[in-house]
């Protein structure tokens, strides 16, 4: 191998190891910020107002029809879906990020062994 291979995958190497450690140290912030779990909170409570809501709306407006009002429910059921499965992602990309920084500090912990 090169002199300059070695010296580009050093780079890389450190960068990497750089990148994952303000990753790790972003999502610990992210895991231990109290207003980040308050706003995934308002995100659902908010989903569950907004169905309610629209219960309430069509109620107040007579809609007579039948079919209109099943379009909306189904809108509003995969709107529904749509939040539930990005907060699914929220939850892997977390969990990702924690299973990141404990590599991060077993590997610390290896190099100062």
């Amino acid at each position: 191998m090169s002199a300059e291979n070695e010296g580009s995958e050093g780079i890389r190497d450190r960068v990497q190891s750089k990148g994952e450690k303000a990753a790790a140290d972003f999502a610990q912030v992210l895991i231990g910020s109290p207003a980040f779990g308050q706003a995934v909170s308002a995100a659902v409570a908010a989903r569950d107002k907004a169905a309610d809501a629209q219960k309430a709306a069509m109620g107040a407006m007579g809609v007579s029809s039948q079919d209109a009002s099943e379009r909306l429910e189904r809108r509003v059921r995969v709107l529904s879906d749509r939040l539930e499965e990005t907060e699914d992602r929220l939850d892997a990309a977390l969990e990702q990020i924690r299973e990141l920084r404990n590599e991060l500090k077993g590997k610390g912990s290896a190099k100062s062994s």
